[in-house]
């Protein structure tokens, strides 16, 4: 027999109000009848309808996870699966599950707000580069707890987000190809028109402010991101006998297409031009030379974000006050500089 509500209150005589708000941990029921109905719970090895207590507005134990990339293949990037990696080890530890909602926009293109609406979770971690201003201003009116990996905007609510130090690092980078004597150093960046690329371009220019050097426009150059489209415009750069003796590149895949560019091109790194990344990939150390990169704690970023939703979720977070958390970068010096 699957036993309900009804069955369990009529077992421990109690009504099924009671029996719910056992389940969900809240208060008004005597220490005495919570443990006589825990123990009915237990000796008929009743289930709870997780979805059921999430639709009554009680805890389900499930924290959700959505990345909302630019394309298909978004969730084989390495970022996201070692962010994830990192939340799920923190909210194993407290006794949620974790539920990665698929991002269906293709073939829905109103799946995001049915996260919010099928409330099978107690929060959600939101992820991706393509995060519109309009899904969360939903989860906030439908009072959804969410808490953003990598920082947004916003002028009309209050957001959670907790973000690498992307200005300190890349500061530290170019820092670094200054400090080797590198004067004229190619910005390649990535993603425009993000919160994360504008502070990666900053660094870069904090670092050439302090050594006394001039920025120069014609040494900013888009990246897309992507390894080919960074290949092709050093290449580029290098028929057209533009000067350069270093390369930061705001991801890892951007610098190993940049130092496939320049060895095609005859040029010895760093020797002649030095490289540095950003992320240290798996295939940075391995790279040939090996690639210096800013390493994100990635991992760091999962556990900080799904301990900044706990703390929302019990109430020790102020939920009408934006909060960010800064997650530091460390500059690992290899072959390529």
């Amino acid at each position: 027999m699957a036993h309900t509500l009804e069955s369990i209150a009529k077992l421990a005589g109690v009504s099924r109000g009671t029996v719910s708000r056992v389940i969900n941990g809240q208060p008004g029921v005597r220490e005495e009848v919570r443990k006589k109905v825990l123990a009915v719970i237990r000796e008929h090895q009743y289930q709870p309808n997780m979805q059921a207590r999430g639709l009554a507005g009680g805890k389900t134990e499930n924290i959700g996870v959505v990345v909302f990339g630019l394309t298909s293949s978004f969730l084989s990037h390495h970022i996201f699966y070692e962010v994830i990696q990192g939340i799920q080890e923190h909210v194993a530890s407290r006794a949620y599950d974790l539920l990665l909602f698929a991002d269906r926009r293709p073939y829905d293109r109103e799946y995001w707000r049915t996260i919010a609406d099928k409330r099978k979770i107690d929060g959600l971690i939101v992820m991706g580069e393509d995060i519109q201003d309009e899904y969360l201003q939903y989860y906030y009116d439908k009072q959804l707890p969410f808490v953003l990996v990598g920082k947004r905007l916003a002028s009309d609510i209050p957001l959670h987000c907790v973000t690498s130090d992307y200005r300190d690092g890349v500061n530290n980078a170019v820092t670094h190809l200054i400090a080797g004597g590198r004067k004229r150093i190619l910005y390649i960046s990535g993603y425009s028109g993000t919160y994360h690329e504008s502070k990666r371009y900053e660094g870069y220019c904090d670092a050439h402010r302090q050594a006394g050097l001039p920025v120069d426009s014609r040494l900013t150059v888009a990246g897309d991101a992507e390894e080919q489209s960074a290949y092709e415009v050093v290449r580029q750069l290098l028929r057209d006998g533009e000067a350069f003796d270093a390369i930061f590149a705001a991801n890892d895949i951007m610098a190993l297409g940049a130092v496939k560019a320049l060895q095609e091109h005859g040029l010895r790194v760093p020797e002649e031009i030095a490289v540095v990344g950003y992320d240290d990939i798996a295939a940075a150390r391995y790279a040939n030379p090996s690639l210096s990169t800013v390493r994100q704690d990635k991992s760091g970023l999962g556990e900080a974000a799904a301990r900044m939703l706990l703390s929302r979720l019990s109430g020790e977070l102020d939920p009408t006050t934006s909060h960010d958390i800064y997650i530091a970068n460390k500059l690992i010096v290899r072959s390529s500089s």
